[in-house]
């Protein structure tokens, strides 16, 4: 989860505490990360940006409202997934809140439930919309006595709803996936495919169908956050676009304000207000 910086909600009372926690070795082929996060009562913003990654939530105290891009707020369901997104999402919270989220890696989202990743990307969907019965595991979450009961249901759930998949194609994008990490170039996109002995049509369908976006957009994502990871280095922004994969520093700039609502020096320089940077 990358979170934007705004001063204005940083108190202690309010500020959410993140909890990285264990990945259970049955889920671990497709689960990257779980995460917990519990807030006391007040006012808090925060302003999140893509990781090309697709999110189970589970809300145990009070929904957060979210805006995706700038658009009018809604309450997020008390269990959703998150699709793939591609600019900012602004979060807000004003009552106690406790969640538990759950990270797939990139490639393996669509295992859940057996429908491509590509219908859920910008979207912020309930588990019952999906299926009636699947908000039920929601509400037992909700009503679990504590964080290991919660996160035996939110197992279970998963390896219930594990789909067989095409272990051809869940291993070909898998290894897209590592390797556009690797070359967040534009022109390494048709490289990949040819590496994959894949053409570039059908490359880009089941990317989609697996990822959620497509081989480029997913590049530009990993790239924009390469970019990110070198903020609190010595380079200056050129340096920091050249070495992220950007063209120059327009390009950069440029893409940066599409998927921060900012700018990349106004950023870099609240990070350093950063209590604790």
């Amino acid at each position: 989860m990358t979170i934007g910086y705004h001063p204005e909600t940083r108190h202690p009372e309010v500020y959410p505490q993140i909890q990285l926690l264990p990945v259970p070795e049955r889920v671990s082929a497709y689960v990257k990360t779980i995460w917990q996060l519990g807030k006391g009562s007040g006012s808090h913003h925060e302003r999140l940006f893509p990781t090309g990654e697709t999110q189970l939530i589970f809300h145990y105290g009070t929904p957060f409202s979210e805006s995706y891009a700038g658009m009018d707020a809604g309450t997020q369901p008390q269990s959703l997934i998150c699709g793939q997104f591609t600019a900012y999402k602004d979060i807000f919270s004003f009552e106690r809140a406790g969640l538990l989220g759950v990270v797939f890696h990139p490639f393996a989202s669509n295992a859940l439930f057996g429908i491509p990743a590509h219908y859920f990307t910008h979207l912020t969907v309930g588990l019952s919309d999906i299926e009636c019965k699947l908000g039920e595991t929601g509400r037992r979450v909700a009503e679990a006595p504590g964080l290991q009961e919660r996160l035996k249901i939110i197992e279970d759930f998963i390896v219930r709803r594990l789909h067989t998949l095409n272990q051809r194609h869940f291993a070909m994008v898998r290894k897209s996936v590592e390797l556009l990490s690797l070359n967040t170039h534009e022109s390494g996109i048709s490289k990949v495919a040819n590496e994959l002995f894949i053409g570039n049509r059908q490359f880009e369908r089941l990317f989609k169908d697996y990822v959620g976006l497509s081989p480029e957009r997913y590049a530009g994502i990993v790239r924009f956050n390469k970019a990110l990871s070198l903020f609190d280095s010595p380079l200056n922004l050129t340096e920091i676009a050249l070495e992220s994969g950007y063209y120059d520093q327009a390009h950069f700039i440029r893409d940066f304000r599409r998927i921060t609502g900012g700018s990349p020096s106004v950023y870099r320089n609240n990070l350093a207000l950063t209590p604790g940077r």
